[in-house]
């Protein structure tokens, strides 16, 4: 599967898997089902509810005009996930790290003209499928990609630790089920980058995560007897033995 780096604000490096085309298009279809459902529920009702609605103007204007708005609102408001993102597991993140913005999620909306429905989804699959970074147009002026975001944390991780009987280990720090799968991945994550390159900017990158969830965690630092390598160790596995 083909996977994309991004450099988070905290200048951690992580990989994300690209979502596939055809997962996009089925994702496309889901919302494309969903919205028109209920579009045709609400016109009828402002029909029936209102005199003098131009039904011409209704039908030939308001899908579009409610698709539009509805891929804009549903991944501003749902962290880049529109209904159809939610079912196929994947979701909108920007290539820069940092959280994508209302005038990015308008401009991927707004493009869906160009891209999809006034085109049949013609450049879009094309662009999507031979794309470095599988950007549809949209994706491209809001700088944005669209990644596959259900993974199996719990295998991946217990993998990475090499867990054989976790019901042996007692967890030291029950904090740490204030984090996220995604946050754990990150360390996961930022674990592998420094085992494998072992520089100077990768020891740093371990020692600057070990303090921050420290401090989330409100764990006094003088108390952690491991290093910020073996801290984060732990806390991947603490989280598995209390989350799974």
């Amino acid at each position: 599967m083909e996977s994309v780096t991004i450099q988070t604000t905290q200048n951690v490096s992580i990989d994300y898997s690209l979502a596939k085309t055809g997962t996009r298009i089925g994702s496309f279809f889901i919302d494309l089902i969903f919205m028109l459902v209920v579009y045709w529920i609400l016109a009828a009702l402002l029909l029936n509810m209102i005199s003098g609605v131009d039904e011409t103007v209704l039908i030939a204007f308001g899908p579009l005009f409610t698709f539009i708005l509805y891929y804009f609102l549903m991944e501003m408001f749902n962290r880049g996930q529109t209904i159809g993102k939610k079912v196929v597991g994947i979701k909108v993140i920007r290539l820069d790290g940092k959280d994508p913005t209302p005038a990015d999620f308008l401009a991927r909306a707004i493009f869906l003209l160009p891209d999809v429905i006034l085109s049949s989804g013609i450049p879009a699959v094309l662009l999507i499928s031979s794309g470095r970074h599988k950007q549809r147009l949209g994706d491209m002026v809001a700088g944005t990609v669209v990644i596959q975001s259900t993974v199996s944390a719990a295998f991946t991780l217990e993998e990475i630790m090499g867990i054989r009987n976790r019901d042996d280990h007692e967890p030291e720090f029950p904090n740490v089920q204030r984090f996220t799968d995604e946050d754990m991945m990150i360390v996961k994550q930022t674990l592998a980058r420094s085992q494998q390159y072992g520089n100077t900017a990768h020891r740093q990158a371990v020692r600057q995560l070990a303090v921050r969830l420290a401090d989330q965690m409100e764990i006094d630092k003088a108390e952690v007897k491991y290093s910020p390598e073996k801290f984060l160790q732990v806390l991947l596995l603490d989280y598995i033995v209390l989350t799974r």
